[in-house]
């Protein structure tokens, strides 16, 4: 991976992940709060297409009954007019079970849609409670995503120079 800046624009480097049209646990599907579904595939995670938006937008799964399956999952939908396409990620079991903006589940969603879409370029949004906006770029094993980011964390790195340090039995 690798990070470039333009302006307030950070841009991600990433290799493409692959992903094979399966059958979804039907466990998964009941946590999630999805009856329904246009197309399922799996790659590093699970990535789960709806029929609209406002679909993604109103879930609201059950984490306690989703913790037991392990299974990360991407729920995205078509755009509306703005953007290529929304998304929203879960990842059951870990500190952050609805990650703000998923740049892992990207190296999915940007080849599933350019193949979809007919596109090399698009913008995403993740609909997630804080959001934001992805402009993705699919460059065949490559994908590029930019993005604004938030500083959460500043520190200093220092690190010990391995032949001064010794050990002690």
């Amino acid at each position: 991976m690798t990070v470039s800046r333009s302006g307030d624009w950070l841009t991600l480097d990433f290799p493409a992940c692959p992903t094979s049209e399966q059958t979804p646990p039907a466990e998964m599907l009941r946590a999630l709060g999805i009856s329904g579904y246009c197309q399922a595939r799996k790659g590093r995670a699970w990535v789960i297409e709806l029929d609209n938006r406002e679909q993604v937008a109103a879930l609201a799964p059950d984490i306690t009954a989703m913790t037991p399956v392990e299974h990360k999952v991407s729920v995205t939908a078509a755009g509306d007019g703005e953007y290529d396409f929304v998304s929203r990620f879960f990842s059951p079991g870990e500190a952050v079970w609805e990650d703000p903006v998923t740049g892992s589940a990207h190296t999915m969603l940007i080849p599933y849609w350019g193949e979809k879409l007919g596109k090399t370029q698009m913008l995403a949004r993740q609909i997630s409670a804080r959001g934001g906006d992805i402009r993705c770029e699919w460059a065949g094993e490559r994908v590029l995503m930019s993005g604004t980011a938030r500083t959460y964390l500043q520190g200093k790195y220092n690190s010990i120079n391995a032949t001064a340090a010794t050990l002690t039995r």
